[in-house]
């Protein structure tokens, strides 16, 4: 989730020409436009050397929705003076709106090292750490940001989301219950809590989670495809068929709806069905290992062995610690070694028979 900026302005002539202002210290404005910004520009021009010009003008671009022309105006404020944290935040923010993830990173680890530790700084530098898979600083910042303040229940979201990362989902269950008894309309904490149930196997808790969300939102895809796999591993079959259909109804590139359809399908013993959404998944992801799975078992079953051990090739290339994947592959190169000695001592009598 990308954070979003939230500064506040006010304009004042007066200081124009004093680049020794401190940013932070600016009092709140609430509502700025195109009049701020004509102003803004008229004390950038009678004050060109004047970086807090600059930073106050990307401000105002910002809240205007002009994020291009805010990351110029920032930049042309941090290249004039680089030694203000409060600047090289903002640039951060803008990079990140800007989709330029790698200078955003930059900026926020220069704000730092500036002697910056503001509550908005913390959470970016937790959401870019975490974008990097580097899980530990992320937990240190995020934890830095709810020392300042303890009842953001984004941020237990965010600490939620960062431990699931790490492996670690019992923390998380505690920081993502956290996030909704402040935020109870959280519904990211919601799907985190859902998927953690799903993986604990523990499909009632899940439920919960996935049931009180459609009732606020009965068009959400992402929960009634949790539904579905509720169903679907709880054995209600067909339930889930008609989740997962609908999930796709809506959204028709919604990849692992299609794959948990086409394994439903085979459960049910509907090859042809299982057949057309497995691979119905695989071209939307020619790697999706679940949709390989099915192929193979509906190739086996039919006792197409060669097609089923291609598919069986294909995951292993993708993941050969795939337990139920290796154990399925080596019984069918058992089988298929069978057949070849039958085949080959048939052979071999019928040889001898004609001579």
């Amino acid at each position: 989730m990308k954070p979003f900026l939230f500064f506040g302005l006010f304009f004042m002539l007066i200081l124009a020409a004093c680049d020794s202002y401190q940013p932070d210290k600016m009092p709140a404005l609430e509502d700025y436009g195109s009049s701020e910004l004509k102003a803004i520009n008229i004390a950038t021009q009678k004050y060109p050397r004047t970086s807090t010009n600059y930073y106050r003008k990307g401000l105002i671009l910002w809240n205007m929705d002009k994020r291009k022309e805010a990351l110029e105006s920032i930049s042309k404020a941090v290249e004039m003076n680089d030694s203000q944290g409060e600047y090289h935040l903002f640039l951060a923010q803008t990079y990140v709106e800007n989709d330029s993830m790698k200078a955003a990173f930059e900026a926020a680890k220069k704000a730092e090292s500036l002697a910056l530790d503001t509550l908005a700084l913390n959470e970016l530098l937790a959401d870019l750490y975490l974008d990097n898979r580097q899980y530990q600083p992320a937990l240190d910042h995020i934890n830095k940001a709810l020392e300042k303040d303890a009842d953001m229940a984004e941020n237990h979201l965010r600490k939620g989301n960062i431990l699931i990362a790490m492996g670690q989902p019992e923390a998380a269950e505690e920081s993502l219950l956290k996030c909704l008894s402040l935020n109870p309309e959280s519904m990211g904490a919601s799907k985190a809590l859902a998927d953690i149930y799903l993986q604990r196997e523990d499909y009632d808790n899940a439920l919960v989670y996935i049931d009180k969300n459609l009732a606020k939102s009965p068009g959400d895809v992402d929960f009634l495809y949790k539904k579905g796999v509720a169903k679907a591993e709880t054995g209600q079959l067909d339930p889930s068929v008609d989740l997962f259909r609908e999930v796709i109804s809506k959204e028709d590139q919604y990849e692992p709806a299609y794959s948990k359809l086409g394994a439903v399908y085979y459960r049910k013993r509907k090859f042809d069905s299982a057949r057309y959404f497995s691979n119905g998944a695989l071209r939307l992801d020619e790697q999706n290992i679940e949709a390989l799975l099915t192929l193979a078992r509906i190739s086996d079953r039919q006792k197409a062995y060669w097609v089923s051990l291609n598919y069986y090739d294909k995951i292993m290339a993708v993941d050969s610690t795939h337990t139920p994947s290796v154990e399925e592959r080596k019984k069918l190169r058992g089988k298929i070694a069978w057949l070849q000695y039958l085949e080959k001592n048939n052979s071999s009598s019928g040889g001898g028979e004609e001579e």
